[in-house]
Parts: structure tokens; sequence; C-alpha cells
């Protein structure tokens, strides 16, 4: 395994005051975040640096500040939640990141592109929010109208749908490889109250306030991309994968607390890509 480049050390407020540090999936501790940057970010420092770079969903500005750090122009974050947003500009504000770097903002995603003009960006960032939208092809299509030269995508699949909640292996032990092999679509339902912030378009569902996540297989992610016309590339993880993982071995809680943070990807539970608008391809 690749060793572990310190984009955030360890002691980074970035890291000590993110709650998401323990859970199974993307924790967000020392080594799954600076694996992250590394691949998502670092790797694709040619549509970073010296770019207008948009940050979809992002929550305390945690992967806007390390756009920065690879040489940003200026970063641009979106989230619906207030009480993060306010976070990320306390963090840096204490970080002492130049204010003419950096904007945040309290604004619904779609509305959010909607307003604004064909190319107002360099490069979108879209790591963890496709799956919370419940249109997500028309969340594809908006992002390549505002994106001059790349979208960065990082997502779970249709196979994370048959893996959440306890009884995941009561409900889905019928899907096979094949299943997820498809053109396929799960929708499933999720709490609207997460540890440190709230999804939105809550409804009561059997006495729960929950919300609709939508989760496309890795073979709809690319039918859609061919069809919004975007070159593509899918990102490898292979420096900090430990070992190969099938999707069923992440099925039980004891399975899912034995893991370790690249196995969603060894899997392809979760997938990342880098896509290009017709009018600048990848050379």
């Amino acid at each position: 395994m690749k060793k572990v480049h310190s984009y955030f050390p360890e002691d980074s407020p970035f890291l000590k005051e993110d709650s998401r540090g323990k859970r199974w999936a993307i924790p967000y501790h020392y080594e799954c975040l600076n694996g992250r940057v590394d691949t998502l970010l670092a790797r694709n420092a040619d549509v970073i640096k010296n770019c207008r770079v948009l940050d979809l969903a992002s929550h305390m500005g945690t992967l806007s500040h390390a756009a920065l750090q690879l040489g940003a122009r200026h970063v641009h974050g979106v989230d619906t939640e207030a009480a993060m947003i306010r976070k990320g500009e306390d963090l840096f504000s204490r970080m002492q990141v130049p204010p003419d770097s950096y904007r945040f903002e309290v604004q619904d995603v779609f509305e959010f592109l909607e307003a604004r003009e064909p190319d107002s960006f360099d490069t979108v960032l879209c790591f963890g929010l496709l799956y919370y939208v419940m249109e997500p092809f028309r969340l594809l299509q908006l992002m390549a109208r505002v994106a001059r030269k790349c979208i960065l995508l990082d997502t779970f699949t249709a196979r994370y749908a048959a893996l959440q909640g306890k009884d995941a292996l009561q409900y889905y032990s019928h899907l096979q490889d094949e299943t997820f092999e498809s053109p396929i679509l799960l929708t499933s339902l999720t709490q609207s109250e997460k540890k440190d912030y709230r999804l939105p378009n809550a409804f009561l569902y059997k006495g729960k306030e929950l919300v609709l996540t939508t989760f496309p297989s890795r073979a709809l992610l690319e039918i859609w991309f061919q069809v919004l016309g975007l070159d593509f590339r899918f990102l490898e993880w292979d420096d900090y994968i430990q070992k190969p993982c099938h999707w069923r071995d992440l099925w039980t809680p004891e399975q899912k607390q034995a893991s370790h943070w690249a196995d969603v990807y060894a899997s392809e539970v979760r997938v990342a890509y880098r896509m290009t608008p017709p009018h600048d391809p990848i050379g």
C-alpha cells in the first residue's frame, strides 16, 4: 500500500472536528481523507491548479481546502446545511485562508446550478452527493453545463443499496453480481437526520422522517456519461486497496466494522470518475 501523503496532518482541525471519523464507509480519518485527496484531487492537479473550482455539498469545506492547497485559484462551496457552511467559514478563518480565495453559500445545488451561466467554473467536485438527490441524471446534466474543464465524481453505486441497514442480508440475499452489472437504479430510504447535518426533501413514512436515496449501477452511470457526451476515465484506488473485496464481504455489521476504508472501492460499492464536457476533451 502506498505511503499516505499528509495533505491533512493528524492534528488538522478538519480531522479533529469532523464527526465522521469512525463510520465504516468513507470515514474522515487521517488515512482515508489523505488517500482520497491523493486519488481524487492531487492526481488530477491539472484541473485544480489555477482553476475556479465548485465544490457541491461542500459540508465543512474539507475538500475545498484541499483544492486550495493544490493551487486552485478560487473555490466556491455550496451546501444546504447552514451549520456546516458556518463551520467551514470558521475553519477557513482560523486557518488564515485568504478570504478572496473562497466563498461558501447555503443553497440547494439544483437551484444554484440552474442559475449559473455555462462554463461558470473550470472544475466541479461532486463527492458524496449524487446518491442523495432524486434526479441524479439531471444533476450530471447541470454539472456538465457549468464545468468548462472537468467534473470529478465520487459516489456510491447500486451495490451500496444492498448493504444498507442491519437487515440487508435478509432483504437482498437474492441479488447476484449480474444484477449490478446491468444498467439499473435502486432507490432506498434513509433517515433525514444525520449526525451533524440534515438531508433535504424529507417526508413521513410509517411514522419516521425519511428521504429517498438513488443508487445507479456503474453500468448505468457510464451510459449516462455517454448520453451527455462526457469523456470519462475510471479512477483507480490500487495504491490503497489492501486486498480483494466482494460487495457481499460488507453485508453484515460485523463485516462493515472489520473492513478497511478502501474496501468500498475494491468492491465497486463506491466508484470515482474524471469526466470532461465534450467541448474540452481529456488529452
